[in-house]
């Protein structure tokens, strides 16, 4: 036969310990753990609620940026057109009081400004291709982002 051994030991120790350990499980971990998800949760929708805000802005400006050339082509158009008309009444010889050489520097002024707007041309056209770059970046932020949010939600 087996002999068991037997100790006696007061059991309320025990029993105050067991009451701390359930208390400490139950209050600190569980509501910490719980208000970090939420605060993840809030940080997550705020920087969607910003990159939402952020492709909307480029959208616009985008819009407003590709009404610039044909608005400056219609410029430059302009401006051709008054250059002939003043290189025609340049040449003339029914102008009164003005020579050729009066209305020269005019004229290569006028044809400063058109190569200014031309240059000017080829910048918004450049600032167009560097919004698209943006955009596309931006786009696939986005769907990281998005991607990554759904992650979260499951």
């Amino acid at each position: 036969m087996v002999e068991e051994e037997y100790e006696v030991i007061p059991t309320s120790p025990l029993r105050r310990l067991e009451k701390r350990i359930s208390k400490v499980e139950a209050s600190s971990s569980t509501s910490q753990i719980q208000k970090l998800i939420e605060q993840i949760i809030e940080l997550i929708k705020s920087n969607q609620r910003i990159i939402d805000d952020v492709i909307k802005a480029d959208s616009e400006l985008r819009n407003e940026i590709s009404k610039l050339p044909g608005r400056i082509d219609v410029l430059v158009s302009s401006m051709n057109e008054f250059i002939e008309l003043l290189k025609a009444s340049a040449t003339e010889e029914t102008v009164a009081g003005v020579s050729k050489d009066v209305m020269e520097p005019l004229v290569n002024k006028m044809d400063e400004l058109v190569n200014q707007n031309k240059k000017g041309l080829e910048t918004s056209q450049a600032v167009l291709n560097s919004l698209g770059m943006i955009d596309n970046r931006l786009k696939r932020l986005y769907l990281q982002s998005s991607t990554g949010t759904a992650s979260y939600k499951r």
